[in-house]
């Protein structure tokens, strides 16, 4: 009788751990020297309102003007049911049916503008949270990789989870990005939804076959230390992510986080993003170190076709999925107790932050009967870790074409650097620190005041808050 192996027991396993490292494969960029770290006095002192960040990311563009700034035109569908919200907006209800529930808990600022307005800058800036400069880019972390890095020291030994995990994103124009000039340890651990459901749990055998092996790996690593030194980042990377997934093979929590019920299923709608919802909550639910999380709900690029119910492929059936993905992932999060704080919920101590690299041309649609993108204004909802619920901040003109009033304090209208900036103050983290000699020579800093046509607000979106 042949002898089992790992491999022969775990194939559903080595597949997630194989898209878990998606975000680590282009980590390096060669030898970094001692980086030097600088803080400046930061516009807003860091809220620290939250443990957690859920990140959902409509790739693709929804359209705002038939969403979140609802505004009727030649192009509104007669099955939509406007209706007036107790918050004060309009929203089709045959649309949202299961959002329009949340909104009390909700805050939506509808006058976003972004630099960019096609799909792999935009992704990429939405990622990055700066533009994309190629000469910079191979030094560039994502937003996430910057958490990680930050709350790196408030790892606890149990912590096991990788702290930056992300659905779908290798799905996205701009794929996961890697670590640019931070450690390969602080990479995304980019997750499959279905293939994450086909099979977590090792039995006893496996478990022990992992262990020898790792014991025999181990002290092989230890005796080649300083020749494996030698060859730089590379190595470390890997050797960050074997011990990542060694750690989770061995660890019951894991496989726990993803299972889910039938009713979970129903619930969050069986699909791509409604599976990556619950097990998302199911992630944080766990408090097995996963602080940050991407949900990337990619397709939503409709040029041509947008309302075409005939088509496989169109609004109708995306926010089919969407609405009770998100509506559920907040309900749970808001009823689920914080394994961290006695009498606080997760989504007490869980910013939820979501929205699109850009929005839709308002008014009557193309010649396609499709809409194409717009960056001068588009929404972006935010709940949890202290967020004021039913607040609308800014208004747009008529179609929903332009910013009549950017809803702050500051005169300018808020960019995807103030969302950033509002992640990091609500985790704690000053954005206003900067990393100096990186190869390039540059500075990076966390939230970078250089727009593209000047100097830009950096400030967080305070009046989130109330």
């Amino acid at each position: 009788m042949k002898p089992i192996t790992v491999g022969q027991l775990l194939p559903s396993r080595r597949e997630l751990l194989k898209y878990g490292g998606m975000g680590l494969l282009g980590a390096s960029v060669g030898a970094v020297a001692p980086l030097r770290l600088r803080a400046t006095p930061p516009t807003d002192t860091p809220r620290g309102t939250a443990l957690n960040v859920i990140f959902f990311e409509i790739s693709g563009a929804i359209s705002h003007v038939d969403s979140f700034d609802f505004k009727e035109n030649a192009a509104t569908q007669a099955d939509f049911d406007v209706r007036k919200t107790p918050t004060g907006i309009y929203l089709p209800h045959a649309l949202f049916p299961r959002i329009e529930k949340v909104l009390d808990r909700v805050a939506i600022v509808r006058t976003l503008q972004s630099h960019e307005e096609v799909h792999l800058r935009g992704e990429y800036y939405v990622q990055a949270g700066r533009q994309l400069n190629i000469a910079f880019a191979r030094e560039i972390p994502s937003v996430g990789s910057v958490v990680a890095a930050e709350l790196e020291s408030q790892r606890k030994d149990s912590d096991t989870f990788p702290t930056y995990v992300s659905f779908n994103l290798e799905a996205n124009q701009t794929g996961a990005l890697s670590t640019g000039f931070l450690p390969p340890k602080h990479s995304v651990f980019d997750l499959n939804p279905e293939a994450a459901l086909e099979g977590m749990a090792l039995d006893q055998h496996a478990t022990e076959l992992l262990e020898e092996r790792w014991r025999l790996l181990s002290q092989l690593r230890d005796s080649q230390r300083e020749r494996l030194q030698s060859y730089g980042r590379e190595v470390g990377a890997f050797e960050d992510f074997s011990e990542t997934g060694k750690n989770l093979l061995t660890d019951e929590r894991w496989p726990s986080a993803f299972k889910l019920t039938a009713e979970d299923k129903e619930r969050y709608g069986n699909s791509k993003v409604g599976v990556s919802c619950a097990l998302t909550r199911n992630l944080l639910a766990q408090n097995g170190g996963t602080r940050y999380v991407h949900v990337c709900h990619f397709g939503w690029d409709h040029h041509k076709e947008i309302w075409d119910k005939s088509k496989d492929d169109n609004h109708y059936k995306l926010i089919a999925d969407f609405d009770p993905a998100l509506a559920s992932l907040i309900e749970d999060l808001s009823t689920t107790p914080s394994p961290e704080t006695p009498g606080k919920t997760l989504l007490d101590e869980t910013l939820v932050v979501m929205m699109s690299e850009f929005g839709r041309t308002p008014g009557p649609l193309n010649h396609m009967a499709g809409r194409d993108h717009h960056n001068h204004t588009f929404p972006a909802l935010f709940a949890g870790a202290g967020i004021k619920g039913g607040l609308v901040m800014g208004e747009t003109d008529a179609e929903g074409r332009f910013c009549k009033d950017p809803g702050w304090a500051v005169k300018d209208q808020p960019r995807i650097e103030n969302v950033v900036s509002t992640i990091y103050s609500a985790l704690g983290i000053d954005a206003s620190k900067s990393v100096r000699n990186l190869p390039s020579g540059r500075t990076y800093t966390y939230v970078d005041p250089l727009g593209a046509n000047g100097y830009i607000s950096t400030n967080e979106i305070a009046e989130l808050y109330g």
